[in-house]
């Protein structure tokens, strides 16, 4: 029976469209080649100093995994911040975006930046309601935060040369980091960080629209089907989520750690097929033979090393949570977060603590590389 359910899931998670690993491999190389030349139509529109600003060494590791999802007042950038973009520069670098990111990943980025509006507008709001009242110290801070959150303040970096086939890419800015390491035709596209406040727009001409739903629904859809003894395997101590910290940045996953949660291999095929879709649908930001081919590396892992952990109430999911999804190929944080009142604000990192920035694939390249010199 086992035997059938990972058959099963293996067929959810790879996808029909590439049941054939040479299929795969042609998928993942066309996607790559589309990137590389969308990254070099981006460059050609860039003058010599802007090209000085976004052009990092592959080799600096430093500044490849120097992303945050905090304000840039909190966590300064580097590269070429959007903003100093003329019109044909940005339309390129649309392009480039659009060909690292599925549609879904590039619709969640673009309405992450524009969240910024919402943000700022509040944080000037609150500025003009508290008047006299704010100290100077105060109002400056109010005033840099305010003045960080705009749709224009994302940074881009790009390592190595696009046109060699082993290069990588960074975006990131408030609420939004994207990575994609492309090696020999292949792509990781891990770490990626989403978030957003509000989650829901609550007043106003876009009131309702929501951004990170369908991740939310069906991570919802999987809690509903779980019974009392899953949920007691699932469900973690609330005093214990600071040691289980989020995955953010300068996150180092802990090898040696034992076990947490509830394992997949004791969930229903049903339940496993409501996990696969929930997996699917964090990942399904990258490019789809990028995301297919990761789905594949977590389905070969088997069931037994997925693990699922819950902090929070997980009878109401309008409230703060964590959601914590890990294998061996795989580590997903979920959070909903923001006041207690109203967490209106979601947090999620994807990131693969076997191939991290592409690492194993670099590491296998750079040999290569030496040996034969």
């Amino acid at each position: 029976m086992k035997h059938i359910i990972l058959i099963v899931l293996g067929t959810i998670l790879a996808g029909a469209a590439h049941a054939h690993p040479d299929h795969a491999d042609a998928g993942m190389r066309q996607e790559a080649a589309a990137m590389a030349a969308a990254a070099g139509e981006f460059l050609a529109t860039l003058d010599e100093d802007q090209r000085a600003s976004v052009l990092f060494d592959l080799a600096d590791t430093e500044a490849r995994e120097g992303w945050s999802n905090l304000p840039t007042v909190m966590a300064p950038r580097a590269g070429l911040q959007i903003a100093t973009l003329n019109d044909a520069q940005r339309i390129a670098l649309h392009g480039l975006l659009a060909r690292g990111l599925s549609s879904e990943g590039y619709g969640d980025a673009m309405h992450i930046m524009t969240l910024e509006t919402y943000l700022r507008a509040g944080v000037e709001a609150a500025i003009a309601e508290r008047g006299d009242e704010l100290s100077d110290e105060n109002r400056a801070r109010a005033t840099s935060l305010m003045e960080a959150y705009d749709p224009e303040n994302y940074w881009v970096r790009i390592f190595g040369d696009p046109a060699s086939g082993t290069w990588s890419l960074v975006l990131d800015g408030h609420h939004l980091a994207v990575t994609a390491t492309v090696v020999e035709g292949r792509i990781a596209f891990t770490p990626v960080f989403l978030g957003n406040n509000p989650q829901t727009i609550q007043t106003g001409l876009y009131a309702g629209r929501r951004s990170l739903q369908h991740e939310l629904d069906r991570v919802a859809d999987l809690m509903a089907s779980l019974d009392t003894g899953q949920m007691d395997e699932l469900d973690q101590p609330i005093d214990t989520l600071e040691s289980f910290r989020f995955a953010g940045p300068n996150w180092v996953p802990d090898m040696e750690a034992a076990p947490e949660g509830l394992s997949a291999a004791d969930l229903s095929a049903d339940q496993q097929v409501l996990l696969a879709y929930a997996i699917r649908e964090f990942i399904g930001v990258a490019t789809l033979a990028a995301a297919d081919a990761q789905m594949a590396r977590i389905e070969a892992d088997g069931l037994d090393n997925i693990m699922l952990a819950w902090w929070g109430d997980y009878t109401d999911l309008s409230r703060r949570f964590m959601l914590r999804i890990t294998g061996p190929s795989l580590h997903i944080d979920f959070t909903r977060t923001g006041r207690e009142d109203r967490p209106n604000h979601f947090h999620i990192v994807i990131r693969d603590p076997s191939n991290e920035y592409g690492s194993d694939w670099l590491q296998a390249h750079y040999e290569e590389a030496h040996a034969e010199e």
